[in-house]
């Protein structure tokens, strides 16, 4: 028995298990005639056995536990041109809604549940190595598993629901283009039995006690031995794991299905068991052989399976992915190490590759760093009773040896390197026999007929200049503004102008665009909304209104979002919808966004073929609401004032702009922002709402000054809110600021000489922030004022000090002593 046997058989007994009947029910299982193997999903030491098991014993037919709906995908999985990593991807729709969770599952009754599963494959993955081996020795592979959307629990199993139900209690993921893969890990390292052995051999992680146990010199031991142990393990992790949880999280359904596909196939082939093989994960090797219950029935609706690029970042647990690999690239190390012959080379490779990817990120690494982790990798190896270094002790070691300094400081950069080495980079590529999902076919479809086909041949970053007043270069923005807004990552618009249109340059854009890895990735998950570019970003936008029926802001968002995307359509329903929503929505900021966005869209309504009056009423309607709501908004979190300066500013804009149409009334404007700087309690948003009743010339600019100037006689606690008052002004003032510079500065004046140095400190970091708002024209006219009120000459500038070297590098030194002191200062 091989010391991981040893540590096992402990843990069983210190668990509390009976050993003998543990290991009769193995025996049972290993001992007939169909021959089962029990696999880990993206292990290179179980790949390694299973293929010397499938070309040993030549099978005539092998159960994978694979997706039974992709079947017919298996010969271009094989196919020599495929390369992993790749991923059998499963899609399905429930257009007539035959599980109800349309509105639960959907953002509204009206679109349907989409659910989609990924299942991934490395070069070394057991399930991908024992498709390999099957086609050299002529075995038939069936897939055994059940369909990912027979696990959905419908709706009328949930009732009654006072609420929808969580997406966990659906089965389904919160981002239906998520990966979506059963976790065995979970099941295995959840039990009292590995929690047991964790302890007692001093595992500090499942991966740890993985590699130990089962990928550690795995090359070097007995095939059927490794077997058996990997079997006695799940057979324990089996016992005790909860037998309720089984139920819950689709195993036994999934059971039932494999089960029943290989009686079936059987019976209907006229098969001998012993001619046949089960490759499956390791806790079904047990499944019940006496269940004979049917499996789940499979709902009708729209399901799509196809053969996708992956990638090792998406099959890597930093990815998110639940079953995923913590380290993609240095199994693959092992497994290309192994295949040639030199497996020891593991460590060293694994540990250059780490340090010339550091030395990259600017860490001063050489090769004696090298030999010192090689070092240290195997005696922490042998300290834990290895032999030799598994992932966990190289990466001690990388830390150990490199890191001159605390690890969560200093480290930093080592880390990014562990991880971007550990991870790698490798990109799959599917076999062009396979042809591309629809959604795919009509993107790349639609940069040939844009003329934009060359951007994805190359990496390097290019820009696009359009002026949509052409039909082509309209079209071209279109199709580039459908693809963003389903977060395709081929560009972004960095420069959209919104001047006026007698410029001629209200309809120009330009866009940087570039190839990404992810693009494809991306399509393939919009897959579910749509089989063409159009069709996905109007599925995309009805959702999105759907979310969003209540945001006046979001909402008007989503109608410039569809006028530039040219969805006719849509526009006209978003347009009726965001009315809905302005009405409902009592949030100023919010108000503000939309009437910024219905601006923008009326500026080119013509061009658009909109009508402008109906966008005329919409922004009456959100700018009346937008008033009445400012006081209700006069006392907002801290988190929140910035927003809500911004959207005051943007509001007065408007109204100023608006002067010749009058068609926004300013009273109504002026006089919610006198009640909400009346009913304020913040300073902050006091001077906000003052400074903008100066700057619209509702009160004089010397009403500022007095503000200021009365906090000189008030009580300490009071007079420190001086600098965020000041603050406020000068977030919104510009020409009231040249008006009243004198009056202001005197006043500000006036209260730093009351002020006692206690006080001061305490005012001066908002002040300076204060200013810091400010342009520089106000800044200099501002300074002049000073330079008056303290005799200077004119032509004597405050920002061009002249004094001796000495003095001023000790003005310097005293400079950077506060600067420092108050950069640790929160404000």
């Amino acid at each position: 028995m091989s010391q991981a046997g040893k540590q096992s058989a402990a843990a069983i007994r210190q668990s509390g298990l009976d050993t003998e009947a543990i290991a009769e029910q193995v025996d049972q299982v290993l001992g007939e005639d169909l021959y089962w193997f029990p696999v880990r999903h993206h292990s290179p030491g179980v790949a390694y056995h299973v293929q010397r098991t499938i070309l040993a014993r030549k099978p005539k037919v092998i159960f994978l536990e694979g997706p039974a709906e992709a079947q017919d995908l298996l010969p271009h999985v094989i196919d020599s041109k495929t390369k992993p990593p790749v991923a059998i991807y499963s899609s399905y729709r429930d257009d007539d809604n035959v599980l109800g969770l349309a509105g639960i599952a959907s953002e509204s009754p009206d679109i349907p549940a989409r659910f989609a599963s990924w299942y991934p494959l490395v070069a070394y993955s057991p399930e991908y190595v024992t498709l390999q081996a099957a086609t050299k020795t002529k075995a038939d592979v069936v897939f055994m598993d059940l369909p990912h959307y027979a696990e959905i629990t419908p709706r009328s199993d949930l009732e009654p629901l006072e609420e929808p139900p969580p997406a966990e209690v659906l089965d389904q993921d919160a981002n239906p283009a998520s990966a979506a893969t059963h976790d065995s890990d979970q099941l295995l390292f959840s039990s009292r039995f590995y929690q047991q052995l964790a302890k007692s051999a001093g595992f500090r992680s499942w991966n740890e006690a993985w590699d130990t146990l089962f990928e550690l010199d795995a090359d070097q031991r007995d095939t059927e031995e490794f077997r058996r142990e990997l079997a006695t393990f799940c057979a324990a992790s089996r016992r005790t794991s909860p037998a309720e949880r089984l139920a819950i999280d689709g195993t036994l359904d999934r059971e039932r299905h494999m089960w029943h596909t290989i009686r079936q196939t059987l019976k209907t082939r006229k098969l001998k068991p012993k001619d046949c093989m089960v490759v499956c994960g390791g806790f079904h090797l047990f499944l019940d052989r006496d269940d004979l219950q049917p499996p789940s029935e499979l709902p009708a609706g729209t399901v799509y399976t196809s053969v996708v690029p992956y990638s090792f970042f998406r099959i890597s647990e930093l990815s998110g992915y639940g079953a995923g690999n913590r380290a993609p690239q240095y199994y693959q190390t092992w497994w290309e190490l192994v295949s040639e012959g030199r497996p020891t080379d593991l460590l060293a490779e694994h540990v250059v590759s780490v340090l010339k990817r550091a030395r990259k990120e600017g860490e001063p690494l050489s090769s004696a760093d090298a030999i010192s982790v090689s070092q240290h990798a195997r005696m922490l190896a042998r300290l834990r009773g290895r032999t030799s270094p598994v992932l966990d002790d190289i990466h001690d070691a990388l830390v150990t040896c490199c890191c001159k300094g605390d690890p969560a400081d200093v480290g930093i950069p080592l880390q990014r390197a562990i991880d971007a080495v550990d991870v790698g980079n490798k990109l799959g590529r599917v076999t062009p026999a396979l042809g591309r999902l629809p959604l795919v076919s009509d993107f790349y479809g639609n940069l040939d007929e844009l003329q934009l086909a060359e951007v994805m041949s190359k990496e390097k970053r290019q820009s696009v200049q359009l002026d949509k007043r052409e039909q082509f270069a309209r079209r071209r923005s279109c199709f580039l503004h459908r693809v963003e807004f389903l977060k395709v990552p081929l560009g972004k618009l960095v420069d959209a102008s919104t001047q006026e249109l007698a410029t001629g340059t209200l309809f120009r854009e330009r866009w940087e665009l570039r190839w990404s890895p992810k693009v494809e990735a991306e399509l393939v998950e919009r897959n579910l909304y749509g089989d063409t570019i159009e069709s996905a970003a109007l599925a995309q936008l009805e959702e999105d209104l759907a979310k969003h029926a209540s945001q006046a802001g979001a909402m008007c968002a989503r109608l410039v979002w569809a006028v530039n995307m040219d969805l006719p359509g849509a526009v006209q329903r978003a347009e009726q919808l965001c009315g809905e929503a302005i009405d409902d929505d009592s949030r100023f900021v919010s108000l503000c966004q939309a009437i910024t966005h219905l601006t923008v869209i009326d500026r080119y309504a013509e061009y658009r073929g909109l009508v402008r009056q109906q966008l005329a009423e919409l922004i009456v309607r959100a700018y009346d609401r937008a008033c009445f709501a400012l006081p209700a908004a006069a006392n907002v979190p801290e988190q929140e004032q910035n927003e809500l300066v911004e959207a005051l500013r943007s509001l007065a804009e408007l109204v100023i702009r608006d002067e010749k149409t009058r068609d926004l009334d300013r009273t109504l404007f002026t006089q919610s922002v006198r009640s909400a700087a009346q009913q304020t309690n913040v300073p902050f948003l006091r001077g906000a709402f003052l400074g903008m009743l100066a700057e619209m010339r509702e009160i004089p600019t010397d009403e500022l000054a007095h503000e200021v100037s009365a906090l000189a006689s008030a009580p300490i606690d009071t007079m420190v809110t001086a600098g965020d008052l000041l603050d406020g002004i000068m977030a919104v003032s510009r020409s009231s600021l040249l008006l009243g510079a004198e009056s202001l500065i005197e006043a500000i004046d006036t209260l730093l000489k009351a002020a006692d140095w206690d006080a001061f400190l305490v005012m001066v970091p908002r002040m300076r922030a204060a200013f810091d708002r400010l342009h520089d024209r106000h800044v200099e006219t501002l300074a002049e004022c000073v330079a008056r009120r303290y005799g200077l000459a004119e032509e004597t500038s405050l920002t061009e000090l002249s004094t001796s070297v000495g003095a001023a590098a000790l003005f310097a030194r005293i400079d950077a002593e506060v600067a420092n002191i108050l950069s640790d200062w929160e404000f």
